[in-house]
């Protein structure tokens, strides 16, 4: 026994609490267990807030306006369910099973179809100019096979050429499909303003109206308000499962802002970063939480928060309630006033096994351990 443990049994009255360091893995899984609920809580919000504000009648003009310019363009199919997709997206749909020569066949129409809807809606110049850019590409040099073009001109129109042996899939593909994806596409935008404020509003109503909200409110379900309401630690449910408990740096719960930091570090610096960065922060508070000495995530390292094992141990509020769990009833109670002559952290000893003990009458000490590794040593001081 070395003689500042010697000390510390002799000297007076002393409360010592000594947790372990959390294991990694059960971190890892604890974490998984909260990004599951807050995905499903994600999921359930965006649901419900889309079901919302489909029903309002704003919101149903605007799709069903939407809805028809898209399928009387000829570019979009409606479904059955009342979805529409846009028509080269429906025949290479593999349910339908289209063969490639009704493929090419409609994909044609489509285009014709879309051509006449810029006829009479928008202007018949503009539609002339579409149909002859659309004419000089299928004539152009590009659509050739074996020497073959694709097409020829019979009867002042043009036509699939007889004599090419190229698949019905090319013509589709890369013909029809290209022409309508990269040209009809745009025409729709820039022909009819009135279809690009429809498709404004409703990607403005996604974001903001049904996306934003359930990314808002999300983890505040999944995060904030399971560790306000087992304020014993601050634990989440995932936490709660695999005992893990947070204390601070006086080895007590954190307190609310204290806590609220670290929920909003944790949720704009790692999370929603993660998002827009490929998982950057996510993987550097990992790092941090499986190399560290101190096995601190991000969001704990920079509050001086430990996420410590509480199997059978307790995290304490305060330092009345330490003391009031370490008084025994039969005994008179003590006059706890307590002196701390000097318990900084460089003034700690360590023994030849590497754990730290303050050797003051009437302090409180914490060794945080993980097997025989000790990683932190933390105690009470005149400073906090």
């Amino acid at each position: 026994m070395s003689e500042t443990e010697e000390k510390e049994q002799t000297e007076g009255q002393k409360v010592e609490i000594k947790y372990t360091y959390a294991r990694f893995h059960r971190r890892v899984f604890a974490n998984l267990v909260d990004f599951l609920l807050f995905a499903f809580a994600f999921l359930g919000l965006f649901l419900g807030i889309r079901g919302i504000v489909m029903s309002t009648p704003g919101y149903r003009n605007n799709s069903d306006r939407l809805t028809s310019m898209r399928v009387d363009s000829g570019l979009y199919y409606k479904e059955e369910s009342g979805h529409t997709t846009d028509i080269i997206s429906h025949l290479s749909d593999p349910i339908a099973a289209f063969s490639e020569y009704t493929k090419q066949l409609r994909a044609g129409r489509a285009v014709d179809q879309f051509i006449a809807y810029v006829r009479a809606n928008s202007s018949e110049t503009k539609a002339d100019e579409i149909q002859k850019e659309f004419d000089d590409y299928r004539l152009g040099p590009d659509f050739v096979y074996e020497g073959v073009p694709y097409f020829v001109v019979k009867e002042g129109k043009i036509r699939l050429n007889t004599d090419c042996k190229a698949p019905y899939s090319l013509y589709f593909k890369d013909v029809y499909g290209n022409y309508i994806d990269t040209k009809c596409q745009a025409y729709l935008i820039t022909c009819f303003p009135e279809y690009l404020d429809l498709v404004r509003f409703e990607s403005n109503m996604l974001f903001y109206a049904e996306l934003l909200p359930a990314l808002l409110v999300a983890p505040l379900i999944a995060y904030l308000l399971p560790m306000m309401i087992f304020r014993r630690g601050r634990q989440t449910i995932g936490k709660k499962l695999y005992k893990i408990a947070t204390v601070d740096s006086r080895l007590l719960v954190p307190t609310v802002p204290r806590t609220l930091a670290r929920f909003a570090i944790f949720y704009l610096a790692e999370l929603c970063l993660s998002v827009v960065t490929f998982a950057i922060p996510f993987i550097i508070s990992a790092s941090l939480m499986a190399f560290s000495k101190s096995h601190q995530g991000f969001p704990d390292y920079l509050l001086g928060l430990y996420e410590v094992d509480v199997t059978s141990d307790k995290i304490y509020f305060s330092r009345e309630e330490i003391l009031q769990s370490g008084i025994d009833g039969s005994k008179k109670p003590v006059d706890f006033q307590p002196t701390y002559e000097d318990c900084s952290i460089t003034n700690l000893v360590t023994s030849t096994r590497g754990v730290v003990v303050a050797g003051v009458d009437r302090s409180f000490c914490l060794d945080v351990i993980e097997g025989d590794v000790v990683g932190e040593i933390l105690v009470f001081g005149d400073d906090l």
